[in-house]
């Protein structure tokens, strides 16, 4: 009876540890979580750049089918040539409680780690219709469907994807990728890059051009 008293003891033992361990583990149930964004920067060592508004666009846009891709076209630029990059993330839950995310250059971001949403209004406040939204992807699901589009540099940036959708003609987006074509310079003196979410056969894709640079999709 005492031996299995104590093998009694053991299991329960066993299961309130692993319990623990279960709620306990980094990176458990981080979407539970709602990690908030506060910073990210991309690079190697001191060389890094912010890319914090530029990674909460991709992530409450869904990134492309529900991931992030870690390289320098997302980033917005290569801040160390030649070196492994990786991006950093600094974030925050719903207990004020901090944690520190690593991505190596080539991997991938899953959106749905973080509490970033997506809004669902245009440029000028208003709801955007679900009605014509659905019309238009139906319309455009085999050729090419701009999802989103800003241009500048980080914290200056400005929503351009009305203008390129405009910009669309037979199923193809050609610019070039001035302040001219996008109508202003959001950040005077500044080397800006144009990024693009779009969707192509059904396919989401991701797009990032420097100014100067031509940009042609597909």
């Amino acid at each position: 009876m005492r031996i299995w008293n104590q093998y009694v003891k053991f299991l329960l033992l066993l299961l309130v540890f692993s319990t623990a361990a279960l709620f306990f583990t980094p990176g458990v149930g981080a979407q539970d979580e709602g990690w908030q964004i506060m910073r990210a920067d991309y690079g190697f060592k001191a060389q890094r750049t912010d890319v914090t508004d530029i990674l909460r666009d991709l992530v409450s846009h869904g990134g492309v089918n529900g991931r992030v891709a870690v390289n320098n076209q997302t980033m917005g630029g290569d801040p160390a040539v030649g070196r492994d990059k990786s991006l950093r993330i600094f974030a925050r839950n719903r207990r004020n409680e901090e944690r520190e995310f690593d991505f190596r250059e080539g991997g991938f971001i899953d959106v749905a780690m973080f509490a970033v949403r997506r809004d669902e209004r245009d440029d000028r406040g208003r709801a955007r219709d679900d009605h014509d939204r659905g019309e238009h992807d139906r319309r455009d699901s085999r050729g090419l469907v701009i999802v989103v589009g800003y241009y500048g540099v980080q914290g200056r940036t400005v929503n351009v994807t009305e203008r390129l959708q405009s910009m669309v003609r037979e199923g193809v987006l050609a610019l070039n990728v001035n302040n001219a074509s996008l109508g202003g310079d959001p950040a005077m003196g500044a080397d800006k890059v144009l990024i693009v979410i779009y969707r192509y056969r059904g396919e989401e894709q991701a797009t990032a051009v420097r100014e100067g640079n031509r940009l042609v999709i597909p």
